[in-house]
């Protein structure tokens, strides 16, 4: 948790009226690089999500049974119970990737590589006014990385001060003619 987890303005964007999604950058295990994973997604100093089990190694074999060297390596970590792992194991090189219930392997100098969503629900007082909020977490898992690459939750239908930041002043004019209409209807 040596770097912290960037979210800004620039990387908010609302693909609907009711969701907000937030772009996450060094937020990663790798087999190389180590443990960068952050559990504070929104930066306000509280756990938004639980990050167990958090491992990694990389190591070069000698020969392998065909004469090849090939280095052996994995990250894993489990993601709100759930299990985000890459392995290659060296040996011709096997690669496999696994997120959930997801799965999937290539050998020789194919690449592989998984992405997904998953759920996570977090407090923060400058997000929904503080209540128990629902979204999701996208991840990615490569053979040597887990990576998470964002989030997104869901705001009510007037929106928040961080969705308008990000609509600038076209969005604070949609809400005002909305909550117009809704009091006329």
């Amino acid at each position: 948790m040596a770097r912290a987890t960037v979210a800004t303005a620039a990387g908010v964007g609302a693909s609907q009226a009711s969701v907000i999604t937030i772009n996450l950058t060094n937020n990663f295990i790798s087999a190389r690089d180590g443990n960068h994973l952050n559990a504070d997604l929104t930066g306000d100093g509280k756990l938004d999500t639980a990050l167990n089990n958090a491992t990694f190694f990389y190591s070069y074999l000698g020969s392998t049974k065909y004469g090849f060297h090939f280095p052996r390596f994995s990250a894993a970590v489990d993601i709100n119970g759930v299990v985000a792992r890459g392995y290659d194991n060296g040996d011709y090189p096997f690669r496999s990737v696994t997120l959930g219930l997801q799965h999937r392997f290539a050998t020789g100098g194919y690449s592989v590589y998984l992405t997904g969503s998953i759920p996570i629900s977090f407090k923060d007082l400058h997000i929904n006014n503080g209540k128990l909020t629902s979204g999701w977490l996208d991840v990615t898992v490569t053979p040597d990385k887990v990576q998470l690459d964002g989030f997104a939750y869901y705001t009510p239908d007037q929106g928040s001060t961080l969705a308008l930041l990000a609509m600038g002043a076209g969005g604070v004019l949609s809400l005002r003619r909305w909550r117009t209409a809704r009091e006329r209807a």
